[in-house]
Order: C-alpha cells, then sequence, then structure tokens
C-alpha cells in the first residue's frame, strides 16, 4: 500500500526529537543540536499543515539557549494552549542539583514563549541524563516525566508541586501513559511494566518477564492506553480500557504489539509487526490507528482493535525516525528523524480489506509467480516431450 500514500518531506533545519499536535491541528516541533557550538540551534517550532500539498508551514519558533540541551520531549495540554516539554539546563546547574528541566510555553498565533514555570523532575545531577517521555493527563492537571536515571515524576499543572515523591522505576524509564480517567499511570522500562495510582503513586500493576506470546524474552519499549468511546474489542473490552505495549525481541529482529485487558489484566493478543525493532509509537485521538516506526526506517499502521497491519511506508526518513503523532482528526500522521526532515503523511478515508491486501501481497510479488508458472509449464512440456 505504500505506493498509493500520498506523503510529503519537509525540511526543517534541525533533528528532531519530539512532535506534539495542538488544539488547533498545528504542528508544534522539539529538537536540535544540544548544549555546545554545533551550530545547530535547539528549538521548539510551530507549523501548520497545507492540505492541499501537505507541506509544513513555519507559524512561529522559539529558539533556545545553547548552553542548555535541546528539547528531548513534549507534551500539549488537552485543553488550553500550552506545551510542556523537558530541557535540560547547563552542565554546571545540573552538577549542583538545579535542573529546571521541565518547562512551560504558551502558544499564541504568531509566537511560542516560555512562561517561566519551570520544576526538576530528574534526581540525576549527571548531564548525560534526561528526560526521555512525558504526558499530560485529559484533564490537563498532572504532567508525568520518565527520565533515563529510572526517575518518575508527576507534578501538577499548573502549579508544577508535586504530586507525590519521586517514584524509582526498574531502569530507564522509556515510556509514560494515563488511562482514560487519569486515576493510572503507566511507567515501562526495558524489564517491567508498572501501573501506579495517579493520587499517590501507590503500585496497581506490575508484569515483569516481558515476552513474546511464543515465549521469546523481549524487551517493553512503550504503552499507551487505548481510546474511544464505548468501542469494543471482539472480546468484550472496552478499547478505553485496554492498555497497548510495544515488545522488542532482545535480538532486535523482530517486534510486537502486544493489548492488555485492564479490567482483568490479562493478555488479549500478541501480533508481529515488523522485522526490526520499534523506535517510536502513537496512538491517534480516536483510538482507532496504531502507528509505529522502526530502527529499518519503516512506518507501519496498524487497525488499534485488531492489529492487523493496514499500511507499510518503506525508507520513510534518511536517518532514524525519532517521533511520531497523529493530527486531531486522524487526516494525518507526522514523523520527525534526526535526519532534519518532518514528513506529513495523509492517511486514506477508507483502509483496505482483506481482498486488497491480497491483491496487494499477489501485486508484489507478479514477477516471481510469473516465473513459477513458467518453469512449471516448461517442466511439463519436458514430461510430454519424453512420454
Amino acid at each position: 500500500m505504500a505506493h498509493r500514500a500520498k506523503r510529503l518531506t519537509t525540511e526543517v533545519g534541525f533533528p528532531i526529537s519530539c512532535i506534539g499536535v495542538t488544539l488547533g491541528n498545528e504542528v508544534v516541533l522539539g529538537g536540535g543540536g544540544g548544549p555546545g557550538r554545533s551550530g545547530v540551534k535547539n528549538k521548539l517550532a510551530v507549523y501548520s499543515i497545507d492540505s492541499a500539498g501537505l507541506e509544513l508551514k513555519k507559524v512561529s519558533e522559539a529558539i533556545l539557549s545553547s548552553e542548555e540541551d535541546a528539547p528531548t520531549c513534549l507534551a500539549v495540554h488537552p485543553n488550553e494552549k500550552i506545551v510542556v516539554s523537558s530541557i535540560n539546563t547547563c552542565k554546571d546547574a545540573i552538577q549542583k542539583g538545579n535542573n529546571s528541566n521541565c518547562r512551560v510555553f504558551e502558544l499564541s498565533k504568531k509566537s511560542i514563549k516560555a512562561t517561566g514555570k519551570a520544576a526538576k523532575t530528574i534526581c540525576s545531577t549527571s548531564d548525560y541524563d534526561y528526560q526521555k517521555c512525558i504526558a499530560i493527563d485529559a484533564l490537563g492537571k498532572l504532567v508525568a516525566g520518565g527520565s533515563t536515571d529510572g526517575t518518575l515524576a508527576v507534578v501538577q499543572y499548573p502549579s508544577l508541586r508535586q504530586a507525590f515523591p519521586y517514584v524509582e522505576a526498574a531502569g530507564e524509564v522509556n515510556d509514560v501513559d494515563f488511562n482514560a480517567s487519569g486515576k493510572w499511570l503507566a511507567v515501562v522500562t526495558d524489564s517491567e511494566l508498572k501501573v501506579v495510582s495517579t493520587k499517590d503513586g501507590s503500585l496497581v500493576q506490575n508484569i515483569d518477564g516481558p515476552h513474546t506470546a511464543s515465549g521469546q524474552p523481549a524487551v517493553f519499549r512503550f504503552a499507551k492506553f487505548g481510546a474511544g468511546n464505548k468501542s469494543k474489542l471482539k472480546s468484550g473490552a472496552e478499547l478505553k480500557n485496554v492498555l497497548y505495549t510495544v515488545l522488542n525481541t532482545k535480538s532486535r529482529k523482530s517486534a510486537y504489539i502486544a493489548m492488555w485487558d485492564t479490567k482483568k489484566w490479562s493478555r488479549i493478543a500478541t501480533r508481529p509487526v515488523c522485522q526490526s525493532a520499534i523506535t517510536t509509537f502513537a496512538l491517534s485521538p480516536s483510538g482507532k490507528l496504531l502507528a509505529v516506526a522502526t530502527a529499518s526506517l519503516q512506518i507501519v499502521i496498524c487497525d488499534a482493535h485488531t492489529l492487523k497491519v493496514l499500511m507499510r511506508i518503506p525508507a520513510a526518513h534518511s536517518f532514524a525516525i525519532t517521533a511520531l503523532a497523529f493530527d486531531r482528526d486522524d487526516k494525518y500522521l507526522i514523523s520527525g528523524s534526526a535526519d532534519e526532515t518532518c514528513q506529513v503523511l495523509k492517511l486514506p478515508e477508507t483502509w483496505p480489506n482483506a481482498f486488497d491486501g491480497i491483491a496487494d501481497l499477489v501485486m508484489a510479488n507478479l514477477q516471481a509467480v510469473l516465473i513459477a508458472i513458467v518453469l512449471l509449464i516448461a517442466i511439463l512440456v519436458a514430461l510430454l516431450v519424453r512420454g
């Protein structure tokens, strides 16, 4: 299906590390060259999508200090024109324990500006550690961040005061996500999926020893709670009560998506997605679509109900794909890369059925099929001649 997908790549001039989409469907990109004199500026930039040509048009940008790190993750507030991003301060401040990394930015029609509000959400005093992931709950009252030093921090918005003490994870935190009610928070490390209460940080559920359906050892890479009002799976589970986890095999030669019923804490299904490790993961606002990017630079879109692969985009970027995000209407999938490009993919209004998938498979292998037919005919002719 890759040849049917309309997409356009825009050069933005800096390596992209994170993407968000605003209430008005504008795209927020974060990234840059980091601290030092690389010559690549650290930025948060806002773009609009030209629906006719899929081109990204710059609306505004905030150029950040070259003495500090580039934005490593960001989240857009669900109800306000606010972006929360993690940006490490300078090395000296970090070593002194003064890393006010979690920062608030305000969006307007022509600007994105720091509000001056900031909080420390990383315990480490090493400038090598950084906040890897961020999430804001559906009500916009809590901000969660997970860091490479194993710190889980949850702060209240807008005060940025700690909601409860830091939670120590089993290792580097790969992903965090709130459920629909905002009462639970999923926290993922390589070896453990932990769900905690947002009231006090107490443990709700713990799943360790990640593995595929066949028992192959794996690592947890991402986790997202399902979305969608009253939408149900065939098992009867409501999508809002489903938790999706990404599993990369330890060999990094294949990756899977697993679905969990959070009412029973049982695994509903595990499906193979690709033949290389997954590097980033996104869930559409409607809850109908999942998207992943892989270490082989492929983008894969799946049905959130069945985990069926709907589309594959090979060679989507020329270098590591670092971020994915759907727009608010499930019309576009936006991807960002360390190659300093952002791609907008227009999603089809209808997705292929089973017959379409078979037809694509046949067309993709038509040459091999024709060769096989010719060889078969040759063998039959030879047998007839001998007979």
